[in-house]
């Protein structure tokens, strides 16, 4: 074994350990106090990261959640805005009441169904089949403004058994949706009215001279428009409450603007008084005369 002088000491020690490892051990031994300070520093700055990292996607985490709920939420609000708007690009369906038999004259019947359009905007075409009658009725096309009321009528039905009221059935075959214009709008909103209408009863001579009483319902009808209209359709419903006791339609040929002209219907029959009587013009473009 070889001793050997060391930072003024003597140090005994084994051939195999150099000069380097002696040197290096014993600057580690001189400067512990120095690495414990900073490894203490070390993992202090660690745990500062650590924390500050854990905060920052704590935080992160809260304000992705937020925006998740505000996305969730707009998406609920753009639902219901579609919901709105597809409620306004679609029309709603036409509103029917109870279809009526009533009774025509001479042993036969008339067929009716109250039809309403409640949209704004939307023209509807249906075409109405009526069954219940001896033979097979044509389909009867209805044209219904916005926000109006019109009636399909199948006039004088001949019953399947003589002298009983049939059984009537109906189906909507189909309904054509046409979205209008303010213009056209405007042309389906033409000034027309129906005024004096009172009911009568009314004794006519048949073609072979004997004389029969009937009923009859008389009016006049008044063009406030700037339009003449031709092929003009009114239909006629007279009620008792609820009750539907007759119906009928009379077609005017033509109508000059700002013009009054009389009209008429008659039932080949006795019907009872009626409480209300009402007349629906079928208004609609094709009645203008350009």
């Amino acid at each position: 074994m070889a001793a050997k002088e060391y930072f003024g000491y003597t140090v005994n020690m084994a051939e195999n350990i150099s000069d380097f490892g002696i040197r290096l051990n014993y600057w580690f031994l001189t400067n512990r106090q120095q690495f414990r300070k900073w490894w203490v520093i070390l993992l202090l700055a660690g745990d500062i990261f650590i924390l500050t990292t854990c905060i920052t996607q704590g935080l992160l985490l809260i304000i992705r959640f937020r925006d998740a709920g505000n996305a969730l939420i707009n998406i609920t609000e753009t639902t219901k805005q579609i919901g709105k708007a597809q409620a306004v690009l679609t029309p709603k369906n036409l509103s029917q009441s109870m279809v009526a038999t009533t009774p025509h004259g001479l042993g036969r019947f008339d067929f009716s169904l109250r039809l309403e359009n409640p949209n704004d905007y939307w023209l509807a075409t249906a075409t109405v089949q009526f069954e219940g009658g001896k033979n097979k009725l044509t389909p009867v096309q209805v044209i219904v403004p916005p926000k109006s009321v019109r009636f399909a009528m199948a006039l004088d039905v001949e019953p399947i058994t003589e002298n009983q009221v049939p059984k009537v059935t109906y189906s909507i075959i189909e309904v054509k949706w046409e979205k209008l214009s303010l213009v056209q709008i405007a042309e389906y909103n033409l000034d027309v009215k129906t005024e004096k209408l009172t009911q009568t009863q009314a004794v006519l001579m048949s073609r072979d001279n004997t004389q029969r009483l009937v009923t009859q319902v008389k009016g006049d009808l008044t063009n406030k428009s700037f339009f003449n209209l031709e092929g003009l359709r009114i239909a006629i419903v007279l009620t008792n409450g609820q009750e539907t006791i007759g119906v009928r339609s009379a077609i005017i040929s033509k109508v000059a603007s700002e013009s009054t002209v009389p009209f008429s219907v008659e039932w080949d029959t006795v019907l009872l008084m009626a409480q209300k009587i009402e007349a629906y013009p079928e208004l609609h473009s094709g009645l203008i005369v350009k």
